[in-house]
């Protein structure tokens, strides 16, 4: 029981991982779209790309329920317009 345990809190954990990096890339790739300098643009769309190459990366090793899953692909969307927005080739 103890080992269920575990593997529930590091679900939980996983999965609210996803989430901070979705919400900040989110809002550093909108902040680059309404950033007024070249330099302001660049860096928040460079750390906006970090974070949803993050969730890339950790989401298939994620345990998620179809609802989870559901939101973490819709918001990843999300993330990938608004760095196709500021000239990322994905």
């Amino acid at each position: 029981m103890a080992k269920e345990s575990k593997i529930a809190d590091a679900t939980t954990a996983d999965l609210g991982f996803l989430r901070t990096e979705l919400h900040t890339g989110l809002t550093l790739a909108r902040l680059a779209l309404n950033a007024d300098r070249k330099d302001k643009t660049d860096r928040n769309r460079m750390n906006a790309r970090k974070a949803y190459d993050a969730v890339l990366r950790f989401a298939p090793r994620t345990m998620l329920t179809q609802d989870e899953a559901k939101e973490i692909k819709s918001r990843l969307s999300e993330l990938k317009s608004d760095l196709q927005t500021l000239g990322e080739d994905l």
